[in-house]
């Protein structure tokens, strides 16, 4: 895999679990340390709507990151 790619990768696992810490914050009532818990529909709503901006915007950096390197995969092939 690109090391760009696991660069970014690696960002964006960062920043959802920073994102998710400050949505727990903020949702006090999600039970995120209980093992097997999971969250109720309306608390996976407002996880959707609370990620939804940075989920679109990491969707938009990968989605770069693959058209250029698709680029540079077809000007090495050009070249060969």
């Amino acid at each position: 895999m690109d090391p760009r790619r696991i660069a970014l990768n690696r960002r964006h696992s960062q920043e959802m679990g920073s994102l998710f810490a400050r949505f727990l914050d903020a949702h006090p009532d999600v039970e995120s340390e209980v093992h097997g818990a999971q969250m109720t529909d309306e608390q996976d709503a407002a996880w959707t709507e609370f990620s939804a901006e940075t989920l679109r915007r990491h969707q938009a950096e990968r989605s770069a990151l693959a058209d250029e390197l698709e680029a540079e995969q077809r000007q090495r092939e050009v070249r060969d």
